[in-house]
C-alpha cells in the first residue's frame, strides 16, 4: 500500500492568503489612522473652545468690575485718566487698554494687598494677553504678570460709548465711558464682539443692536 499523500497549501494559495491578509491589515490601519486623526482634531477643538470660554470669563469679570479709580504708574503722580486706551498703550501690536477693577478676592485679607487691582489687555505677536499689576498704584520699574488668554487672534480693537455715541477713542479725564466694546478675530470662530455696560448704565435698544 502506497503511503497516504500529504496535503498542504500550494505557493499560489499562500501568496493569495498573504495578499488578503495585507489588504485587511492596510484597511484596519487606515481606519485606525482616521479614528486617531478625528480624535486629535476633536481634542484640539475642545481645547481651543475651552481656552476661549476661559478667556471670556476672565474678561467679563474684569470689565464688569471696572472701578472709577485713578492709578499711579511708575511711581508718578496719579493719572487723570481712569481708563487709558490707544495703540501706544502697553506696547502691543494693536489697541490696548488699562484700568482698575474691584472684586479681586482676598479672603480675610490674608494677602498683603487690597481687593483692587490694575489690569490691562493687549494683542502681542498674535496673542491676546492680560496684564495684572499686584497693586493699583505701581512703583517705578514694577513689571506686571502677563497671562496669555488666547494664542492666535487678530485685529483687537475697542470702542467706547459716551452719552449714547460709539467712538473709537476715549480720553475724558476723571470719567469712565458708559460702555466698552471689545472686538477681535479668532481663526476658528471669526470676529467676536463683547459689549460691557459700566457703572450700572443701560444702553438704548438701538445702540444695543448697533453694538451687536
Amino acid at each position: 500500500m502506497s503511503p497516504r499523500a500529504e496535503k498542504g497549501f500550494t505557493l499560489l494559495e499562500v501568496l493569495l492568503a498573504l495578499v488578503v491578509f495585507a489588504s485587511i491589515s492596510l484597511t484596519a490601519y487606515q481606519v485606525l489612522q482616521t479614528v486617531q486623526r478625528s480624535d486629535e482634531q476633536s481634542r484640539q477643538v475642545g481645547e481651543r473652545l475651552q481656552q476661549l470660554q476661559r478667556a471670556l470669563v476672565i474678561m467679563d469679570s474684569d470689565f464688569r468690575q471696572m472701578a472709577a479709580r485713578r492709578q499711579r504708574m511708575d511711581g508718578q503722580a496719579p493719572s487723570e485718566q481712569l481708563l487709558t486706551a490707544g495703540k501706544e498703550v502697553l506696547g502691543g501690536d494693536a489697541m490696548g487698554v488699562r484700568f482698575t477693577r474691584t472684586g479681586w478676592i482676598n479672603p480675610q485679607y490674608r494677602f498683603p494687598r487690597s481687593e483692587v487691582v490694575a489690569v490691562g489687555y493687549r494683542q502681542r505677536d498674535g496673542k491676546l494677553e492680560r496684564l495684572r499689576w499686584r497693586y493699583p498704584d505701581q512703583a517705578a520699574g514694577e513689571q506686571p504678570a502677563v497671562m496669555i488668554l488666547l494664542d492666535d487672534i487678530d485685529d483687537l480693537t475697542f470702542r467706547f460709548n459716551v452719552k449714547g455715541t460709539w467712538q473709537s477713542s476715549f480720553d475724558t479725564p476723571h470719567a469712565l465711558p458708559d460702555a466698552i466694546q471689545l472686538r477681535f478675530t479668532h481663526p476658528r470662530y471669526g470676529q467676536l464682539v463683547r459689549t460691557y455696560l459700566l457703572a450700572g448704565q443701560t444702553l438704548p435698544a438701538a445702540l444695543q443692536r448697533e453694538a451687536e
